[in-house]
């Protein structure tokens, strides 16, 4: 653990890890269900079928397009936690090392 802030780097790491799962997982079995959700078709040729077919596709994208943003923003966050992670250890080797009084 880290004198700073009392940040445990591994801890920060290991969330950041825990994100980039989740978000594969979430990615996985949304493009498994992706065909469910945009590739239906009128049971019946009728104008009724048609719409309701269409209503549906388009609440299915809507859903396929949340879903990718919000994985997006999960790997974004996965990543800064990674970064911060990083950033603890650095301050803290340049704190032990007293970088300061090198030059």
């Amino acid at each position: 653990m880290t004198g700073f802030m009392n940040v445990d780097p591994a801890a920060a790491a290991l969330s950041g890890v825990t994100e980039m799962v989740i978000s594969g997982e979430m990615e996985a079995s949304t493009a498994a269900g992706s065909a469910a959700l945009i590739g239906t078709t009128p049971m019946v040729l009728t104008s009724d079928d048609a719409a309701f077919t269409g209503t549906l596709n388009s609440a299915g994208a809507g859903y396929l397009g949340a879903a990718q943003t919000h994985v997006g923003q999960r790997t974004g966050y996965a990543g800064a936690q990674n970064l911060s992670a990083i950033s603890y250890v650095l301050q803290e080797l340049m704190s032990a090392t007293n970088v300061n009084n090198i030059f």
